[in-house]
């Protein structure tokens, strides 16, 4: 009679609190009912009241209990210039469709500036200095944070929270000092790279050399050093799609892309960064002197090598082989190789290679050097056949990849390069090869961590 009678009630309560807004919170072992209330930012009155609830010590493990929530209002968005549902859908934390059904919106693409947004589940009304938000699948009190630009123990503070990771979907917390998410894509300051120089950097993040110079006091923009942190004025880095490529990893893109494995998660919401698949397509930080088209994006060569490339006149139909070499040394120059070739190898034509990429020591990372032999139209001297070098086109990488990887750099430009090449001389992508490949037994050229199979996937699209 008890139980039927303890029933009746905790419907009647269900019922009570579906007129207000309402959630279910199952008791999980070890938990008292300050605790609960402390999770949800409400009273443990408020609680007790809602479960009919006589005994305040006695939970039990799976019990459930209803947890009245007081309706706020929902935050608003005003859209501004260059928004996008995705973008907009990602900052708050919510779904494009969550976005569609909130404001009636049948096609997403039809966006106009000034146009105001509901946002579910990010509530406009909390504290006088703050926001609410409602707990969603996936969700942790990290990420919430960061999203909304505020610390982690101040979220803690500002809800009681004793234990943080005990945060159950649909439950509501006060988001401290905020007043809309911090967009994922707004970074204020950046560290400056091996290879960076200040121009890139201020075209990376939409603003420009000026406003980037004047925000750090710089008078000359040549004196930056690896390692400098800049302040980066009001502007937004600019995003591309990058299809996933076979070898890659996601500590490789970022480091491609000069960003961070976590950045990336991020921004894409990748749980796992080990679990990602070949022709799945991410969002990365677009980097200078990358070409966008509707499959991806592939680099490009610099304007002035491209200028250079342009003067030359190519023979046509000698050329049908392009080789990838490596130097098989940690530094190089053209200049030393071109030493090493007339005075040790004898060869009167000097270097023997038609291009030279630098990795960063000796050369810029991923400078490219046109040698005397791609000028002149004349034959290689890379390879250990007369026949081959007559129709073969020679580039060496400066490393030894039977030790490291190339670097991310010489192997975008190679792209690039042969990619400018395969063009230009009617090569086709079948014929773009290794030293070793090309002949076999005689070398291991260019090394065991030499990514050929990745990268003829590459340039096969």
């Amino acid at each position: 009679m008890f139980r039927l009678f303890a029933y009746a009630t905790l419907s009647l309560a269900l019922l009570c609190a579906s007129a207000a807004a309402a959630t279910e919170h199952r008791v999980r072992r070890g938990e008292t009912l300050t605790e609960i209330a402390q999770a949800y930012n409400i009273t443990v009155e408020a609680i007790t009241e809602a479960n009919a609830l006589s005994n305040l010590d006695q939970l039990s493990v799976g019990q459930r209990l209803v947890i009245p929530i007081a309706a706020p209002s929902e935050a608003s968005y005003i859209i501004r210039k260059g928004d996008n549902l995705s973008d907009i859908a990602k900052r708050f934390g919510v779904t494009v469709d969550e976005i569609k059904a909130a404001n009636n919106i049948p096609n997403a693409n039809r966006l106009q500036v000034g146009q105001a947004l509901v946002i579910p589940g990010v509530q406009s009304e909390g504290p006088a200095n703050g926001l609410s938000y409602t707990i969603r699948s996936g969700d942790n009190l990290s990420d919430i944070a960061k999203r909304f630009g505020v610390s982690l123990s101040d979220i803690k503070s500002a809800n009681r929270l004793i234990n943080p990771n005990k945060l159950v979907v649909g439950q509501t917390i006060v988001i401290p000092g905020a007043s809309a998410p911090i967009a994922s894509a707004q970074i204020s300051s950046y560290t400056i790279q091996k290879g960076d120089n200040l121009s890139d950097i201020a075209q990376r993040f939409g603003v420009s050399l000026a406003q980037l110079k004047a925000a750090n006091n710089i008078s000359d923009a040549d004196l930056i050093s690896v390692g400098q942190t800049l302040s980066i004025p009001s502007g937004e880095p600019q995003y591309v799609d990058y299809r996933i490529r076979n070898g890659d990893s996601l500590s490789d893109i970022a480091q491609r892309f000069r960003t961070s494995p976590s950045q990336l998660a991020s921004l894409n919401d990748i749980r796992n960064p080990s679990r990602i698949r070949v022709g799945q397509v991410i969002r990365v930080p677009a980097t200078p002197g990358m070409h966008v088209h509707a499959g991806g994006h592939y680099p490009t060569l610099d304007p002035s090598v491209q200028k250079t490339l342009a003067s030359i006149r190519t023979k046509s139909n000698q050329w049908k082989h392009i080789v990838i070499h490596h130097s098989g040394t940690r530094t190089g120059t053209p200049k030393g190789m071109d030493r090493f070739h007339r005075e040790e190898r004898r060869m009167e034509n000097g270097l023997a290679y038609h291009f030279v990429i630098g990795n960063g020591n000796g050369m810029k990372d991923g400078e490219i050097y046109i040698g005397d032999r791609w000028k002149r139209q004349i034959q290689g001297g890379h390879l250990s056949s007369y026949a081959l070098n007559q129709i073969s086109i020679g580039i060496c990488l400066v490393g030894d990849f039977q030790k490291n990887r190339p670097t991310r750099q010489q192997l975008d430009q190679l792209e690039a390069l042969v990619r400018y090449l395969m063009n230009r001389a009617g090569v086709p992508a079948s014929r773009v090869t290794t030293h070793t490949l090309i002949h076999p037994k005689h070398t291991l050229c260019p090394g065991k961590n030499f990514p050929i199979d990745s990268f003829r996937d590459s340039i096969a699209n």
